[in-house]
């Protein structure tokens, strides 16, 4: 409807319209944000848990990683370590999210080397698709190959 008054001859009817146009989609867009924000109080918190990187040929005993996960404002920042056995030890394990309708979830691993580091890879995944009823284990590839991959178990309460 805006097109078509905007494409009008400019007269005072025309703009007018255009006015209360603009009135009602700001109203309407108001009671957008009313809606999601109600719906966003009942998804309740989703917990992620670091299963590990996968990653069969790249990873090395004495590799360490940064994985920065960043859900909107809400972030998680932990470091780990693949030690000789072929463990992983991270320092921390679980994170509690609080989701949002309209964000996604970034996730960014990144390889420390000394006093350098080098990104591995960035990946942003639809919220939609770590909600389940049941705790489930999620693998994201991580590289565009997927050579290395990121387990993380999702458990939403």
């Amino acid at each position: 409807m805006q097109r078509a008054f905007s494409k009008c001859p400019p007269s005072r009817a025309s703009r007018e319209s255009l006015q209360e146009l603009g009135r009602s989609l700001q109203e309407c867009t108001e009671d957008m944000w009313l809606i999601e924000g109600a719906l966003e109080v009942h998804l309740g918190e989703f917990h992620v848990r670091m299963k590990g990187l996968v990653g069969y040929a790249r990873l090395c005993p004495g590799d360490q990683y940064e994985v920065l996960m960043r859900l909107g404002r809400q972030r998680w920042k932990l470091k780990g370590r693949i030690e000789s056995d072929d463990s992983q030890t991270w320092d921390e394990e679980e994170k509690a999210f609080i989701p949002t309708l309209h964000e996604n979830f970034e996730i960014k691993v990144t390889e420390l080397r000394g006093l350098s580091s080098l990104a591995v890879g960035t990946v942003t995944c639809d919220i939609t698709d770590f909600f389940t009823t049941r705790p489930h284990v999620i693998v994201v590839d991580i590289t565009e190959l997927g050579t290395i991959k990121l387990q993380l178990e999702v458990l939403w309460k």
